[in-house]
């Protein structure tokens, strides 16, 4: 079901607070926060972190627990134009400013300090995000990469800009490509710049998790994408990351981007993929047959010998409407619940 602006993010933090989940370390953000209040610059920044983060994920027991985040493509302008004027979109002159303006973007997110106790987490394209519980001696390693080189809805589209130059029509912009007016004006050197930075960031990304992971002593080791690995690439992006992958010892890949939620299991990898993108909104690709929840979140609570994993959503009692304040609340759903065993095995249903 399409959703208006808020009012996913004001489903998700109600389906939250029913949770009360008081005892949360962390949350993983793996979806595009400002798909429709981009950030254009530093005076308006932090304005919208506040209307559409802040505000939106406000409850006492999850106001001061740390999220962790890694950017998509609508963060860095989804497939409108990159480049701003003020406070506003605009199209960039050429290829240094494309390149100005997608370092611009990740760094506005980046440098933003949340007023509650400095909750928004985004040290880099890629970094590792560590917590421990010392009674338990449980630890988990959060290995958070930049994959916008992915060959869906990633680099190519948000290069193109194309919903800038032809203001949004969604049928000229099907099939764009390089070369064509509507992507980036038809200026092949914008837009291999452009790529080019999408590449640099993501082939580090590789690069630093292959040796990170190798180091890690972890109980727990997942990793923290915006794409999949298999369902947004295609077969050379998908086997760039499980040359990484193969005996990493990593358990979890957690992704978004596709609306919707859905849980994959390779045997030969021992890898779990999970997609955690039922925030609301129209799903643009399939993955797996996902179930179309109007909303929903996943949570993972961690063990020495296993990691349960569940689907929350909204229960049959809700009645949504056109508006959050229209909508008759109900209660929460688990739509899905899996052990996950230490050594990657299949597992097990809860």
């Amino acid at each position: 079901m399409h959703q208006k602006p808020g009012q996913r993010e004001r489903r998700i933090n109600y389906l939250i607070l029913k949770w009360e989940l008081e005892n949360k370390s962390f949350y993983c953000k793996i979806k595009n926060i400002f798909n429709k209040n981009n950030i254009f610059g530093t005076p308006g920044r932090d304005s919208r972190f506040t209307t559409t983060f802040e505000g939106k994920y406000e409850g006492d027991n999850i106001k001061n627990i740390p999220w962790v985040n890694v950017l998509g493509n609508h963060d860095y302008g989804g497939a409108s134009y990159i480049c701003s004027d003020g406070d506003n979109p605009a199209e960039c002159s050429d290829a240094d400013a494309v390149v100005t303006a997608l370092e611009n973007k990740f760094s506005w997110q980046s440098t933003y300090t949340s007023p509650n106790d400095d909750r928004w987490i985004l040290k880099d394209h890629f970094y590792v995000y560590s917590i421990e519980d010392k009674d338990s001696d449980v630890s988990i390693d959060i290995f958070n990469v930049d994959s916008g080189d992915a060959s869906t809805h990633a680099a190519q589209q948000t290069c193109c800009q194309c919903y800038g130059y032809a203001e949004g029509d969604d049928d000229t912009c099907k099939n764009v490509a390089r070369c064509d007016k509507l992507c980036c004006g038809g200026s092949t050197d914008m837009y291999d710049a452009c790529y080019a930075k999408f590449t640099e960031w993501s082939d580090d990304s590789r690069k630093q998790l292959a040796k990170e992971v190798a180091s890690s002593k972890a109980t727990w080791k997942i990793v923290n994408s915006h794409y999949s690995p298999y369902a947004h690439y295609d077969e050379d992006g998908m086997a760039k990351w499980f040359k990484i992958l193969k005996n990493s010892g990593i358990q979890l890949w957690m992704n978004g981007h596709t609306h919707g939620e859905n849980h994959d299991y390779s045997a030969s990898y021992k890898v779990h993929f999970v997609d955690n993108g039922a925030g609301g909104g129209i799903q643009k690709e399939s993955a797996s047959g996902i179930p179309e929840y109007a909303s929903s979140d996943v949570e993972a609570e961690a063990s020495e010998e296993w990691l349960k994993l569940q689907y929350h959503t909204a229960d049959d009692s809700w009645s949504f409407a056109e508006s959050f304040n229209s909508t008759e609340i109900g209660g929460v759903a688990t739509k899905h619940c899996w052990y996950i065993p230490v050594d990657g095995g299949t597992g097990k249903e809860c």
